[in-house]
């Protein structure tokens, strides 16, 4: 039920991001480069994590496979990262208070949906507590 609503309400938050809540967007693109990076970033883990291997619920799929090449010998989460740049890219393009608290929403689902992944592939993985200790989360080097 819980792993419903972190979806639910990621969904719900990159609505809410995306809606124009303003519509006086000029001189503001310079922002949409935070979103082609994380386009970039996701097309980048997609070429290492085949579609299939994952989906949209923090629970594994029952035959994954523990990814470690690509972005993920630096991250654990390359798609979590790469979906919370686009919709700040977003975020920060709409400049609006209600796509900024969407933004705020997005991060609490994310990081619901990351420590609750991380506990099933504890369980699921024998290695990785290992591949824990030698990577972050989101973050090369800070988180």
């Amino acid at each position: 039920m819980v792993s419903h609503i972190l979806v639910a309400l990621q969904f719900s938050a990159i609505v809410i991001i995306a809606w124009p809540f303003t519509t006086q967007l000029d001189g503001r693109t310079q922002w949409l480069a935070l979103s082609a990076l994380g386009v970039i970033v996701g097309l980048y883990t997609l070429a290492h994590n085949k579609l299939g291997n994952f989906g949209i619920y923090p629970e594994p799929i029952p035959d994954a496979c523990l990814i470690t090449t690509g972005p993920y010998r630096w991250i654990r989460h390359p798609m979590y990262t790469s979906l919370l740049l686009f919709m700040l890219g977003i975020a920060l393009y709409r400049d609006g208070w209600a796509n900024y608290v969407g933004y705020g929403l997005l991060c609490a689902a994310i990081f619901g949906k990351i420590v609750r992944e991380e506990a099933h592939l504890h369980e699921k993985f024998d290695d990785y507590p290992e591949y824990v200790k030698r990577t972050h989360r989101l973050l090369p080097r800070i988180f």
